[in-house]
């Protein structure tokens, strides 16, 4: 790892200028080399903070679940408009039941 790259690493690991100055000196660095690559991590740490787009979901599940939730239970409560009062409260509270636990495990 080269010295920019570990002046880089310090301020992600969310060290602040005073900290990473008594890390750069215990591995031997300048000062006029702490000032540049202090000044340099800055830059690329602030450059990378502004073009994170985040950790990219894995799969759409939860949406889909939610939709089709959202559609399911649209049916049950127009089969309690209808009459199937019993089968469409009964589906209701178990499809919500069922959501509202997937959605509360994070």
């Amino acid at each position: 790892m080269n010295k920019l790259d570990y002046s880089v690493s310090l301020r992600a690991k969310g060290l602040g200028s005073e900290d990473i100055k008594k890390k750069m000196e215990e591995k031997g660095f300048e000062d006029s080399e702490i000032q540049y690559y202090l000044k340099k991590s800055d830059e690329i740490f602030l450059n990378q903070s502004i073009h994170y787009k985040g950790l990219k979901p894995k799969g759409k599940s939860k949406n889909i679940i939610k939709t089709i939730a959202l559609a399911f239970s649209f049916i049950l409560l127009i089969s309690v408009l209808l009459g199937y009062v019993k089968i469409g409260l009964l589906g209701l509270v178990i499809l919500w039941g069922i959501v509202g636990f997937s959605t509360s495990k994070r």
